[in-house]
């Protein structure tokens, strides 16, 4: 039977359409979606190196863990709820998964106010402990203060769009509200000479063209599969515990990803900005800007895998949840091997064309030659990188709560820290990108590992 375009897909899609074609459908428009937040935070950058100079980047750039951690709050209650919901379709359970949406919401806007209040309490102690130096702390503070205002318009849940099938839709609510988030960018960034405040208030304009499709497709427009009532928004401490438990390796992760963009930025403070990546002394405010525009450059090389993971997630949840663990595994194996070729081409892409890609960020030559050694090192372990990913994304989607929170910060906490920190200390700051590999590498044996020995526990059940 046909449907509707932007509708979610039958049960039998999910749990008989051949895997390839599945994982092509929903991992298509998730990878168009995270291209679209990957090249506004490229462009973002761009505006405001051009715009307002290389300190601008830099004030913004200190800052950024921040703006990842209000992100990781959406992410891990979409992630957590997507997770349960995709299972609730599985068993045919709409009732439940109206409940875990509903009370998704209901966390999501308790968290933000507290976050807004807390942060713009606490602002210029917060950014300090972040690394942002005297000299770049102008800008980050009025480029913070812009993001934690709009914390409310935070996400459009499209991880609850995309556990529906909607993959179309979810790509749409990133897509749109980012093409208006860079209009406006430009508008304020150049139009109207605002530097790092005019960019965060294109930011919260843009996620409030989120939010306002969000609501249109829940409430409004029909597509939902949910039908959403009042009683489903009674609070259930039970649920959202469950969405939490399930979330908390992405909440893990993202924060994992701020924390080592704060330990970074704390052991640059210490070195120089030498182009050879290889000196101390110096100053620490352009070796922060020059790590973070090759940091963006770096998520955009690896988006389509992050797209994937995400496309492949709700397929894995439902299959798991039907009793189809044949389609599970299936599923996994075919995205681990397209994200490990993928890595490797994204790494020497990085290497050959880093120095071009740099030069299109910023016209600042120390920036360009620093920015593009450090690219080519980071994205050495793309590959690993790539299949990590994709095996927490398993773990995560199954249920398998502490191996997918274990997986989540090998790569980016457990092992990059000490890792950055013992090869800093010897090598200069050229040990702290060489971590980013090295951890990468530890990361997918491990995740490898896990996979391999959950496929044969579940051979081992099947056969008894």
């Amino acid at each position: 039977m046909m449907r509707r375009r932007g509708t979610a897909p039958s049960r039998d899609e999910l749990g008989t359409a051949p895997i390839g074609r599945l994982v092509v459908g929903m991992s298509v428009p998730s990878i168009l979606g995270v291209m679209a937040y990957n090249l506004y935070n490229l462009l973002d950058m761009l505006l405001l190196s051009r715009g307002a100079g290389i300190d601008a980047v830099g004030g913004v750039a200190a800052s950024f863990p921040l703006f990842v951690m209000l992100s990781a709050v959406a992410t891990t209650l979409g992630s957590g709820a997507a997770s349960l919901m995709s299972r609730a379709f599985g068993r045919g359970d709409d009732e439940t998964a109206a409940r875990i949406a509903a009370n998704t919401f209901l966390a999501f806007y308790a968290v933000a106010i507290t976050v807004t209040v807390l942060g713009l309490v606490f602002l210029d102690p917060m950014l300090g402990a972040m690394g942002v130096t005297d000299t770049l702390l102008p800008q980050a503070r009025g480029y913070t203060r812009i993001i934690l205002i709009g914390a409310v318009t935070g996400t459009g849940f499209s991880n609850l769009i995309r556990a529906e099938g909607a993959s179309r839709y979810a790509m749409a609510i990133w897509v749109i509200p980012l093409s208006v988030n860079i209009a406006l960018d430009a508008l304020f960034v150049f139009g109207l000479s605002m530097g790092a405040v005019g960019a965060a208030l294109g930011t919260v304009l843009g996620q409030c063209v989120s939010m306002a499709m969000s609501v249109n497709f829940f409430v409004v427009s029909g597509r939902s599969r949910l039908r959403l009532r009042p009683r489903h928004f009674r609070p259930s401490p039970a649920v959202i515990g469950s969405i939490l438990a399930i979330g908390a390796p992405t909440l893990l992760q993202l924060c994992g990803q701020s924390l080592a963009v704060i330990a970074v930025n704390r052991m640059l403070a210490g070195f120089g900005a030498d182009p050879t990546p290889s000196a101390y002394g110096g100053d620490a405010d352009l070796a922060i800007g020059a790590y973070g525009l090759a940091a963006r450059l770096n998520a955009l090389l690896l988006f389509p895998v992050t797209g994937l993971a995400q496309g492949i997630q709700p397929i894995i949840g439902f299959n798991h949840g039907a009793r189809k663990p044949e389609r599970v595994r299936g599923t996994v194996r075919l995205a681990t091997l397209v994200a490990a070729v993928y890595g490797v081409a994204a790494s020497l892409l990085a290497w050959r064309a880093g120095p071009l890609l740099l030069r299109l960020m910023t016209p600042d030559d120390a920036t360009v030659r620093y920015g593009a050694a450090v690219l080519a090192i980071m994205s050495a372990g793309s590959a690993c990188t790539g299949v990590a990913q994709i095996q927490a994304t398993c773990a995560q989607a199954v249920g398998r709560r502490l191996a997918a929170t274990v997986l989540s910060l090998l790569g980016q906490v457990i092992v990059f820290i000490p890792t950055a920190t013992a090869l800093a200390a010897r090598f200069g700051p050229a040990g702290i990108w060489w971590a980013f590999p090295a951890s990468a590498a530890v990361a997918s044996v491990a995740g490898s590992w896990w996979t391999w020995r959950l496929a044969g526990r579940v051979r081992a059940r099947a056969s008894a």
